[in-house]
């Protein structure tokens, strides 16, 4: 049995009384056994639950057809990435001149994005980060976002509102956004490229290509090597479209 598992489950979570996640991914019977029969009993079925483990004799459809938490992660066949570091760059984008003869970047200069995802840590689904800006730069977790300023030397602390739920509320509102985008399409407000930009931040486009470069991440990690991003998006997704 895998202890992070049984802790965190366990003794972190049910111990507390939270029959919700992770509790219930285990067992979605969890809750009606913790108020109908108690903590115990809950707590024994949910330790016979993260014992379950199968053998070589187990029939394939089995073993198929359900997932296995007694199965130990590091002897098993699990191959779940559990610790990543993706380095993204960004070239400058391609100058423009203006009406008085200046070239300019049209959008963006140069950039380097480093992500880092770890499975095994305290702060277990939840975010931080720091970026990096040419007047200041900006710290910011789960709770917390600090602005400092390079030219006054002054930090800006905000906490915003914590809404309850899944990823800090971020479930129910990317959820209630999307709603809203479709009741003003629905309601002939705006269109939708306006909704979408209006109350999601981002277009169907940004979207797609946000999903798509996780997938070219996954290549560069499986395949150990340097994507292209522009030779991956032409093989991958638009030469897949050519195809059909």
């Amino acid at each position: 049995m895998s202890y992070i598992l049984t802790f965190h489950s366990h003794d972190r979570h049910l111990g507390s009384g939270n029959t919700g996640w992770p509790v219930k991914i285990v067992n979605p019977e969890i809750e009606d056994i913790f108020k109908k029969s108690g903590k115990e009993a809950a707590a024994k079925q949910l330790l016979d639950n993260l014992k379950e483990d199968y053998t070589s004799s187990t029939p394939i459809a089995e073993v198929e057809a359900r997932p296995w938490f007694g199965r130990c992660v590091w002897e098993a066949d699990n191959d779940v990435c559990d610790d990543q570091c993706v380095t993204m760059a960004w070239e400058d984008d391609p100058l423009y001149t203006d009406e008085s003869g200046r070239a300019e970047l049209k959008n963006r200069g140069a950039k380097t994005a480093q992500f880092h995802m770890v499975a095994f840590t305290e702060k277990i689904c939840e975010r931080r980060g720091r970026i990096y800006g040419t007047k200041g730069e900006i710290e910011y977790d789960s709770s917390t976002i600090k602005v400092h300023t390079f030219s006054t030397e002054r930090t800006e602390v905000h906490e915003p509102h914590q809404a309850k739920g899944g990823h800090g509320g971020g479930d129910e509102g990317l959820v209630r956004q999307f709603l809203m985008a479709v009741n003003a399409v629905d309601n002939e407000a705006m269109p939708a490229a306006t909704a979408q930009r209006e109350f999601l931040g981002c277009d169907l486009e940004e979207a797609f290509r946000s999903h798509a470069i996780v997938f070219a991440a996954e290549d560069a990690r499986t395949d150990r090597k340097v994507v292209d991003w522009k030779s991956w998006w032409s093989e991958k997704v638009e030469g897949q479209l050519h195809k059909r």
